[in-house]
């Protein structure tokens, strides 16, 4: 099956990045108030990878010249990479023109252009309406006046498929699959964003009812600026989200060995710890076909190597509620589990009554709870602490301190635990209300 799968990718990679030979041009116009940087960037494996970048002039005129590593989709824009807002796709073989004005969520073509840049210009002003309400979280737009526009929208895609033809035998056999994924992309996406309500299962129009991920679910979704966000969408329509399914029945539908690494990438990005890494590594790296996706993988395991079970942990020093400073050094000889919250936080705040349970069930034993406030407003989070008369050892941080972006804390509550000799057991351990945390702490505590 993987060397089936290496086939397929070796095939995929040689009739899609085959080395064009003359360069492109791109030249363009925007408002340089409003823009101050445009990038341009290349597909690789469903993502994004930025190959250059033109600070627009006084003007508002910004240009490239770049040979394209291969015959294709590129993007170009002032967006953001991961989430792709504001950034446009456009087909490059080499020796063509692209000439446009640029705005932050729209372009328009000027002068003149290859057919085939005028083919996804004419398609993305017809798909517009889609576009935009299935990629923006909100809006005024429900699935009441969404779906009826999907399921008229549908009756022409045929006639869009079939109404192309460039004098490029490769361009207008990929045509139709742009339409198609496009669509289905806008589509699923729209049932992902936030929205103040949304449909029921019985609501369900045709489209979504009779939507086929396997149609999608094929290597060809690589080829796309998005194919990695798309992806999470095909996999989630195949199961039922309700049932809380587990990452092996997620991997398991993506069907393809590559796609199941691509999916499982994400995961392994988005670990906070080492001890994460290890286990997502250990447990789904046989899916890593690619070799993008080996080095992907070893970065992440460079930037979390760290956080390793046995580094000495990160040495902290902060303020307590008298204004008397509390390091980590003053407490060895303890196991030390820190709370990374704030006051504005509610699932922190839920996690309060098993965390005052745990100083409860703990006290007199060598263990220190140790509160670390992440809040901005330091008067806040005194008063707050006083009121509740919260347990353990309370400390003030703020934001951006030395441990947050040690353990790379972007979310929180978040949970630390270090041994008694100071060394670090898991960045990113259980929390309280989960008993993996207690059995975490009586096993450390007999060593």
């Amino acid at each position: 099956m993987i060397r089936k799968t290496l086939l397929l990718c070796s095939a995929i990679i040689c009739s899609y990045a085959a080395k064009a030979q003359l360069p492109s041009n791109i030249t363009g116009t925007t408002d340089p108030v409003k823009i101050k940087r445009v990038g341009l960037f290349k597909v690789l494996n469903g993502r994004l990878q930025e190959i250059a970048s033109s600070v627009p002039d006084s003007l508002g005129r910004f240009a490239f010249r770049f040979t394209p590593e291969y015959e294709g989709l590129y993007s170009l824009g002032s967006g953001d990479p991961l989430s792709q807002d504001g950034l446009f796709r456009f087909y490059f073989k080499g020796n063509e023109d692209l000439n446009l004005s640029l705005k932050r969520d729209s372009y328009e073509l000027l002068k003149n252009n290859s057919p085939e840049n005028q083919a996804l210009y004419s398609w993305d002003k017809q798909s517009r309406s889609i576009h935009d309400k299935g990629l923006t979280p909100g809006g005024t737009t429900t699935y009441v006046d969404f779906f009826p526009e999907i399921e008229q929208f549908i009756g022409k895609l045929d006639d869009i498929k079939k109404n192309v033809k460039t004098n490029n035998p490769k361009f207008d056999k990929f045509f139709p699959e742009i339409v198609d994924y496009d669509f289905a992309y806008y589509t699923t996406s729209y049932m992902n964003m936030p929205r103040t309500v949304h449909p029921s299962k019985e609501e369900m129009s045709d489209y979504y009812l009779n939507f086929d991920a396997d149609r999608f679910l094929k290597l060809e979704l690589l080829r796309f600026p998005y194919g990695d966000r798309f992806l999470n969408n095909l996999i989630y329509s195949k199961v039922d989200t309700e049932k809380k399914p587990s990452l092996d029945q997620l991997v398991s539908v993506a069907n393809l060995d590559v796609l199941r690494g691509q999916y499982v990438l994400q995961r392994l990005e988005r670990a906070k710890s080492f001890a994460a890494f290890q286990d997502l590594n250990q447990n789904y790296s046989k899916y890593f076909l690619l070799s993008e996706q080996k080095e992907r993988a070893k970065a992440v395991e460079a930037k979390l190597v760290e956080s390793r079970t046995g580094v000495p942990a990160f040495q902290f020093s902060f303020p307590d509620i008298d204004g008397k400073e509390k390091s980590l050094s003053s407490l060895k000889g303890k196991i030390v589990l820190i709370d990374m919250w704030a006051t504005w936080c509610g699932p922190c705040r839920g996690e309060e009554p098993y965390w005052e349970k745990l100083n409860e069930e703990y006290k007199g034993k060598p263990i220190a709870f140790v509160g670390v406030s992440v809040d901005q407003d330091k008067g806040k989070w005194n008063a707050y602490v006083k009121e509740k008369s919260l347990k353990g050892i309370q400390l003030h941080a703020g934001s951006n301190s030395g441990l947050t972006n040690a353990y790379k804390v972007d979310a929180i509550p978040r949970y630390i635990l270090i041994d008694k000799l100071g060394n670090l057991i898991t960045a990113d351990c259980p929390r309280p209300s989960d008993p993996k945390l207690k059995a975490l702490l009586e096993e450390w505590s007999k060593k």
